[in-house]
Formats: C-alpha cells, structure tokens, sequence
C-alpha cells in the first residue's frame, strides 16, 4: 500500500533530554511540550501521555497550513489515533484507586478512554470529522497506517491525520516489557497522491511474522514500531525498513510516481 507523507512530526524523551543538555537553563522535569495553543486552564489537566500526541499533531497541522497557505481548512482533517497501550499511567492509578474501594474521578476516567486524547484535539480545534482509535499490540503503529489508508481507498476523504503516542509503562506492570521503554509520539498528514508539498511517498506490506528463533536478535528488546519507523524515515540509508513483532513482519520503503496501489 503507497502512502504520501505531507508533513511529519515527531517526539521522544531522548530527544527532549538532547535538548536540556543543549540548553543549560531546562531541566528534566521541564521536558514535556508547552502547548501553547491550548486555553491555560485545560492545559493543566492534561497528562504527559496527552502532551505529546497533541504537540505532535498540532505540528503537523501549522507546518502544512504554512506550506499550502492555508489556514482553518487544515484543520478540518479525519484522524486515526493509535496506541498500544493508550494513558496507561492513568489508567493504572484508576485501577488502584478501584483496588482499595475509593471513589474514582468522572474526569478522570473519561481522559483515561483510548479515543479521548483525538477527541479532545478535535474540539480544540472545532473539527467535526471522523475519528478512529486503533490498538493492535507491538503492530498498533502499522496498523495505525493500514486504517488510515483504507479510509483514503473508500474515497471519503483526501488526506488523513495520523497520531500515534505510547509512553513507558508504569513500574507496576515494567515487568511485562517486551521492547524498549520510551516515551514517544509520531504525528503525520497522509495522502494518496502527491503534491507539491509531499515529503516522501512510503511502500508498506506485511505478512505473516518471521520466527525469533530463526532470527536470535529479534529476542532484544528493540525500539517501539513508530520509533523504528523515525530513525528509519530521517535517516539517509537508502534501505528499508524492516520491523518483526509476534503477528506480522512489516516492511517499508520509499516511493516515488504513481500512487497507485
């Protein structure tokens, strides 16, 4: 399936840490997005899980409405949200709050809802297209793709907005690890066809998974798909990308010309 990437964005602990040690006057604890297009007041209420996936999106969204000269119409986008585990630190402290029989916040619970960080973007910035909230495992990202693609196939709309946010998990289920811990979010505007100011075309498929047993290095724990899938897309290597999890071994190249299928 050929996808064109109109404009992209990422985020990650090791890159906002990357940016205290060039700035001397931040700190760690000062490392999530300022978000500063979000009303003070329901910026405070906002998790770190949210930060970063509503950071991620609204850049993609202003660096293509400066691109394309256009400005509220960008805004007006289909999303397809992905996430392997969605907020889990919150949803652990509901979970725990449960555990001891007290009462849990109503606020709480309805941010906590796989859905409820790309409906909130959506009211933030009035859009009233579709949404879709995808979690499919280690292959949540990809599959993050493969929905957003087959929305642009049904033809009902032309460019699709694509959040993908995933955070480490939190100590009481570390034990359950089966790749790296890292903070992250990867937000991009798909399309069909290209434009003037398409980025990049990309070439997905899969099948089924390739045994770890054959392949002994598959056993580490290796970066998360959508991080593997931004070290691969920035980088300079011609090459494609290759990603192995228990289902599906995908696999990911550059395109240029037609878009067809």
């Amino acid at each position: 399936m050929k996808l064109y990437i109109e404009s992209i964005s990422s985020w990650s602990t090791s890159c906002a840490e990357q940016a205290n040690k060039l700035d001397k006057t931040q700190t760690k604890s000062s490392a999530w997005p300022k978000l500063e297009f979000v009303p003070a007041m329901q910026r405070r209420r906002l998790s770190p899980f949210a930060k970063i996936a509503l950071y991620t999106a609204e850049n993609v969204l202003s660096a293509l409405s400066g691109s394309s000269g256009l400005s509220e119409a960008s805004d007006q986008v289909d999303i397809v949200f992905s996430s392997r585990h969605g907020d889990l630190h919150k949803t652990a402290e509901l979970l725990t709050e449960l555990t001891a029989d007290n009462d849990i916040s109503p606020t709480a619970f309805s941010t906590s809802v796989h859905n409820a960080v790309p409906g909130l973007y959506s009211i933030l910035k009035q859009n009233k297209q579709a949404i879709n909230a995808v979690s499919a495992g280690k292959d949540s990202f990809f599959y993050g793709i493969v929905d957003a693609y087959a929305r642009l196939k049904s033809g009902r709309t032309n460019k699709i907005l694509l959040v993908h946010v995933d955070r480490e998990l939190p100590a009481l289920y570390s034990q359950f690890q089966d790749e790296q811990q890292v903070d992250h979010a990867v937000a991009m505007v798909v399309t069909l066809t290209p434009t003037a100011t398409t980025l990049a075309g990309i070439d997905l498929c899969f099948s089924a998974a390739e045994s770890a047993v054959s392949k002994p290095e598959l056993l580490e724990l290796n970066l998360p798909a959508a991080l593997s899938f931004i070290h691969w897309f920035e980088g300079t290597a011609d090459s494609a990308l290759q990603y192995n999890s228990e289902r599906h071994f995908w696999t990911c190249e550059r395109v240029s010309g037609s878009a067809d299928a």
